[in-house]
């Protein structure tokens, strides 16, 4: 006997079944795109305001750490050296914030190095061999910074003549301005091969590169924190550097009524003697950097700015910048603004 025919309601039913679980599958790959969209767009608003309201916290440290900075500076007749108290200025400051958040401020003389706008071919030549390289490398290094920083500048050398850039690939120019930063100088020729790996890594030259010079401008370097290079490029002997340093850490006695840094020039030739030349530097800070951290959680905002000190600087000279303050037009802001860097290190995308 012959098997029944199927029946078409059982294959009308069989195909039904299978439809829907197509559209449930079609509906679950959707609504996971949606879920995952959704998700990213929280987490993205999420950081943004996070981002503004640790901006903001940063930004109201940064204006009261300058207040306690101008108080040192009218008070004590100018910003000499972080022992006056200035270091930490927030220490002993009762700053409202948020709970959960820390903020932490640290400012760091820079005019304790050396000014990279203000040297010329010998300085740099001599400073190149202080860090370790050899008379030619160092002559060649100097040139090509030169060559890269300065439009007025004749290149004396094939390897560092400017024109080379535009053959390089991708070709570019010498800006013929002073460094930005210093990972530019991995495009300077010579410099990169000197301050950088093949693969592309900073060397300890680099570093100590860094170290030793500013890529600010600034008139004299603060002998109440100068740097041993700076120390040694202005004609100073090895035994010298290490009385002005020790009198700087306080590691030798200071005159009673003196305090832990030098007033004068004229305090340091005391120490070192009237015939030890000095010039090129000064006893106050030019150039100070002020790193503003705000932490709330495993979530940090790093605030850098660097000022210049200015005794009574009015509003009309840029001395008040956007972001830093909005007061009104007559307001004689003590500081100018030279650089301000803003960075966020954000939580761990959570992963689905």
């Amino acid at each position: 006997m012959r098997p029944p025919p199927p029946s078409s309601a059982g294959n009308q039913a069989g195909s039904v079944i299978v439809l829907v679980l197509a559209l449930v599958t079609l509906a679950g790959f959707f609504l996971t795109l949606f879920i995952e969209r959704s998700t990213t767009e929280l987490l993205v608003e999420s950081r943004a305001r996070e981002a503004a309201r640790l901006r903001g916290e940063a930004h109201s440290a940064l204006e009261a750490s300058l207040a306690v900075l101008a108080d040192f500076q009218v008070i004590d007749g100018g910003l000499r050296s972080p022992v006056q108290g200035w270091g930490d200025p927030l220490a002993g400051l009762d700053l409202p914030t948020r709970a959960g958040t820390t903020v932490a401020v640290q400012v760091e003389d820079e005019s304790g190095r050396l000014s990279l706008p203000r040297l010329g071919a010998p300085e740099l030549a001599a400073l190149g061999q202080r860090l370790g390289l050899k008379a030619a490398e160092a002559t060649q290094l100097a040139d090509a910074l030169l060559a890269w920083t300065r439009r007025e500048h004749a290149s004396t050398r094939l390897a560092t003549d400017p024109r080379n850039y535009e053959n390089e690939n991708p070709p570019h120019r010498a800006p013929g301005r002073p460094l930005a930063s210093f990972e530019e100088l991995a495009a300077v020729a010579v410099a990169r091969d000197l301050f950088y790996t093949p693969a592309g890594q900073p060397t300890q030259l680099l570093r100590d590169f860094a170290a030793s010079v500013s890529l600010h401008d600034f008139p004299a370097v603060n002998l109440n924190s100068a740097r041993p290079a700076a120390l040694a490029l202005a004609g100073l002997d090895e035994a010298q550097a290490k009385k002005i340093i020790a009198y700087n850490t306080g590691e030798i006695s200071h005159p009673p009524g003196t305090p832990l840094y030098f007033r004068s020039l004229a305090e340091a030739q005391t120490l070192l003697g009237a015939t030890v030349p000095l010039a090129g530097f000064d006893t106050l800070a030019r150039c100070l950097r002020v790193r503003v951290t705000v932490r709330d959680g495993a979530t940090s905002f790093h605030l850098t700015a660097v000022l210049a000190p200015v005794a009574g600087a009015p509003a009309e000279t840029g001395a008040t910048p956007d972001g830093l303050t909005a007061g009104a037009a007559d307001l004689r802001y003590p500081f100018k603004l030279l650089a301000l860097e803003e960075n966020i290190e954000l939580v761990p995308t959570p992963t689905l």
